[in-house]
């Protein structure tokens, strides 16, 4: 077994066979995995593979996915009436047919 590590830190372990120092490596990492901290939220631990200890990382933030613009049509719609329609011609039907009753 073997090490995968990348920019300094432990990502996982292959089955790829390796000399004495892998299995080593592999045997440590599989003890220090026992003791990983918890996450805080934000954060996650990464194993450095130069000393074993487990470092606290920040996490990027999440960048939520860009609404279409029927999608924005369809929630403004929505909060409009009060419906829950998930499509932008069925928001359009419920906020004329809204629209129509407060008329009358």
């Amino acid at each position: 077994m073997k090490c995968v590590i990348d920019n300094g830190y432990i990502l996982a372990i292959t089955n790829e066979t390796g000399n004495q120092s892998d299995t080593d490596l592999v045997n440590a990492v599989k003890a220090a995995m026992q003791f990983r901290p918890t996450n805080p939220d934000g954060y996650t631990y990464k194993l450095r593979a130069d000393n074993l200890e487990w470092e606290l990382v920040e996490l990027p933030p999440v960048e939520p996915e860009a609404t279409t613009d029927e999608e924005a049509l369809t929630r403004y719609a929505n909060a409009l009436t009060g419906a829950n329609d998930t499509d932008l011609i069925s928001a359009a039907e419920t906020l004329i047919t809204e629209r129509i009753k407060e008329e009358h």
